[in-house]
């Protein structure tokens, strides 16, 4: 760093640069990482070069490289809390929270649904007021999501959902897009059914037989492996989107590459989405726990090359996104989400469950009456797209953005990292390591564990932070 340097003058008192939080230091080996996520930029520089952008950012005197001064140029603004009308992200239609399956680690209540089925007027006035609002802001698609329990269950309302979505958005000038989460266990006739009308489905498919079946059984333990297969090449052969969506845990995930591959070669998804599983009474009951941070990001990465030379898509929920983001999910992003009984949400999952983190995600309820949304509610739920304690001096706030807002960066979540964390900092570091060329430098960063585990550690990526434990 000692060539080509610009001397940068001191900033005139009392100003702080307006990006002075938001240029973060991450510890790589020796090197550090330069992220500058609101302008989109990074470097990969030395201990001298990080000591002298800090001075910059501190209204003092400074010399680094050219390179290194334009990445303080150019910045967006923060992303926050959403404002004004209401723009949904898309209309989400709970069919059914009732399932046909018994996975055992499932945290969605569905064995235990209550709510019964929605009513066919209730999907259509929705629909019907989700086409008028994507018209009026000049949109070009009308985007509804099935999510469940199981929502191909309800195999009438869903041929009624599909018609009135693509009746409502031909009558506004829109594409429609329907996409669905499922197990992939309906039945031949429906499957070809979706694979011609869906844009997308996402099937949670574990693997192997042996994986599939202890996981993810039948209702009275009956193997859904068969089943699942017959379903997916359906899909497979068919115009529809196929992403197949895999929970690893500790003891699945020795066999994450060699699943990736089968997935390429038996059923070419256009995406392979790797969660961890969520510890919840049911996954501790069934004796299956999350996987160590550092190995799970190991294994996602190989399984990431591999599907690189398939040309299939990996997914990852606290992947970087195209654009810096202020939350990681539905809730904040205005998107209009129908119960069974018609309540309006903010997220598909159990009432209950977001109601014990001391959240209130209703914002309103379809009837005879239409849609009518609490817009005082919707701007307490739009609030909640704010950095959590946890997440405000970590270089992912801007990625990962705190994740689920109920099961991890929930009101009086722990300040300091879990596992969930952790593995998020790994694999997103991986991630701007590769786009800058980096890619060996990732893969050695993952299989040093002492330097992975630093980079996975560290309370304040900050500059000022830096400063504190390094100037």
């Amino acid at each position: 760093m000692r060539q080509n340097l610009v001397h940068l003058p001191a900033l005139a008192e009392g100003t702080i640069p307006r990006n002075a939080d938001s240029v973060f230091a991450v510890p790589v080996g020796e090197c550090w990482l330069i992220h500058v996520p609101l302008a989109g930029t990074g470097a990969l520089v030395n201990e001298s070069a990080v000591s002298e952008l800090r001075r910059h950012t501190a209204g003092l005197p400074a010399r680094i490289p050219p390179a290194l001064a334009d990445l303080l140029k150019s910045e967006e603004n923060p992303p926050g809390p959403r404002t004004g009308r209401i723009e949904p992200l898309f209309l989400g239609l709970l069919p059914t929270r009732a399932c046909n399956m018994a996975c055992v680690y499932c945290g969605f209540g569905s064995a235990h649904a209550h709510e019964g089925t929605m009513k066919p007027e209730t999907a259509v006035r929705a629909i019907d007021w989700a086409a008028e609002r994507a018209a009026e802001r000049g949109g070009e698609t009308l985007d509804v999501h099935l999510f469940g329990g199981e929502p191909l269950l309800e195999t009438e309302l869903v041929d009624i959902i599909v018609h009135r979505t693509r009746a409502a958005a031909a009558e506004h000038g829109l594409a429609p897009v329907l996409e669905t989460a499922t197990n992939g266990t309906c039945d031949e006739t429906f499957a070809r059914f979706v694979g011609d009308h869906f844009h997308a489905v996402v099937v949670s498919f574990d693997g192997f037989r042996e994986v599939q079946n202890r996981c993810r059984p039948m209702k009275g333990g009956r193997p859904s492996f068969e089943k699942v297969c017959r379903t997916v090449r359906i899909w497979r052969d068919s115009p529809v989107k196929l992403c197949l969506r895999i929970c690893v845990t500790a003891d699945n995930m020795s066999r994450l590459g060699e699943t990736v591959d089968w997935y390429a070669s038996e059923f070419q998804p256009a995406v392979i989405a790797c969660e961890t599983i969520q510890s919840t009474p049911e996954s501790r009951s069934a004796g299956l726990a999350p996987p160590d941070p550092l190995l799970f990001a190991r294994a996602f990465w190989e399984a990431r090359g591999r599907c690189a030379k398939a040309g299939i898509e990996i997914g990852y929920g606290a992947s970087l996104p195209a654009r810096p983001r202020a939350t990681f999910c539905p809730v904040g992003q205005d998107a209009v989400i129908v119960s069974p009984d018609g309540r309006v949400s903010a997220c598909y999952m159990e009432q209950r469950d977001w109601q014990s983190r001391g959240l209130d995600l209703d914002f309103g309820a379809v009837d005879a009456r239409g849609v009518r949304l609490d817009l005082e509610a919707l701007e307490g739920i739009r609030a909640l797209a704010r950095p959590r304690g946890r997440c405000e001096r970590c270089f992912c706030r801007w990625s990962c953005a705190g994740s689920c807002h109920v099961t991890q960066s929930f009101l009086g979540c722990a300040e300091t990292y879990n596992d969930m964390c952790r593995q998020n900092r790994l694999i997103t570091a991986c991630e701007l390591l590769e786009e800058m060329g980096q890619g060996q430098l990732a893969a050695w960063l993952l299989e040093d564990r002492s330097a992975a585990m630093r980079l996975a550690s560290e309370r304040d990526d900050t500059l000022a932070g830096w400063e504190a434990h390094h100037g």
